[in-house]
């Protein structure tokens, strides 16, 4: 069997290497301190409307803070107009380990994912989360030096592309799908926080069917808002095909986190689902390149915090 068709959706991932100035505490949840610093440092970058608030603004549409950062449905639209949001074209994912303390002679490791159109603005979201890191990340407000900036190719890689320039350069390509695997473990990197009819799900309510049909809403979103070709799917056969995934092994947990939250000044919860499962994917075949996909984009809410990341692995004899 051949690779299947990529799904129409342009995709970039890029390392950055940060080197800290002096010995510092990283936060436990990387990711939602990473965000808030690119979002203070993007707007202050791009801005030319002496930082007025995005919505009215009359460059909203063509502006790449609230294109990138604080996406918002097109009233004009055709299609998914249901949708009070939209997932924006970025992941930013912490590869250093958690509540640890660094200094001059260590690394920090960040992943900055891009898709669709944002793959083209991968120099301005590099000099942001520079800035950031200048300016201080973590409870000790710690301030890093980029040391590289290098591409990578998928999300359980540790190969670097040559050079700089040729990273800065990169636009993004859609990601090819290997042959359909019938059975998988799916290892989650990262927590997964999923919701269903309003509730969040839980190690004991998890179902197959959720994770999958997020994914594929998810990637027809991105690809509807931020990719220049539509991806038309049949959402009532995938479903029917999601509600046939079956769960043949299962070691779940729940990780509570709590992230910072400038608008609402208070700490917000952010947990989520560890572990592993094993998918017997046999009766849902059209689902494998989301599942794949989602990977390298990842999955249920917070992602742009690096949440919801995972990996698949193999499981045919």
């Amino acid at each position: 069997m051949t690779a299947l068709s990529p799904i129409p959706l342009p995709y970039s991932r890029h390392r950055l290497v940060f080197v800290p100035e002096a010995p510092m505490r990283l936060p436990g949840f990387a990711g939602s301190a990473w965000r808030g610093g690119l979002g203070w440092a993007l707007k202050r970058l791009v801005c030319v409307m002496r930082l007025r608030p995005c919505e009215g603004c009359p460059l909203e549409r063509s502006c790449i803070y609230p294109t990138v950062f604080v996406a918002r449905p097109d009233e004009d639209a055709s299609k998914m107009r249901k949708y009070a949001r939209v997932p924006n074209p970025f992941v930013l994912d912490p590869r250093h380990p958690r509540r640890i303390t660094v200094g001059p002679e260590d690394r920090v490791v960040l992943d900055l994912v891009l898709v669709g159109r944002a793959c083209q603005q991968i120099a301005y979201l590099v000099r942001a989360l520079e800035q950031a890191a200048d300016s201080g990340i973590g409870p000790d407000r710690g301030r890093l030096r980029l040391r590289s900036v290098h591409p990578v190719a998928a999300p359980w890689s540790d190969a670097e592309g040559s050079s700089e320039a040729q990273a800065m350069r990169a636009e993004g390509t859609p990601i090819p799908v290997p042959p359909f695997t019938p059975r998988v473990e799916l290892a989650l990197r990262t927590p997964l926080r999923l919701q269903h009819d309003g509730a969040l799900v839980r190690p004991h309510d998890f179902e197959p069917v959720c994770l999958a049909m997020n994914l594929v809403r998810r990637i027809s979103m991105l690809c509807h808002h931020h990719s220049t070709t539509e991806l038309e799917v049949d959402f009532r056969a995938l479903k029917a095909q999601a509600e046939r995934i079956r769960l043949l092994e299962t070691e779940l947990a729940w990780v509570e986190q709590k992230r910072h939250s400038a608008r609402q000044q208070a700490l917000v919860p952010m947990g989520g689902l560890t572990g592993r499962m094993v998918l017997d994917l046999s009766d849902a075949p059209d689902l494998w390149p989301f599942l794949w996909l989602g990977q390298f984009i990842h999955a249920g809410k917070g992602t742009t915090m690096g949440m919801g990341g995972y990996l698949l692995r193999s499981m045919t004899a």
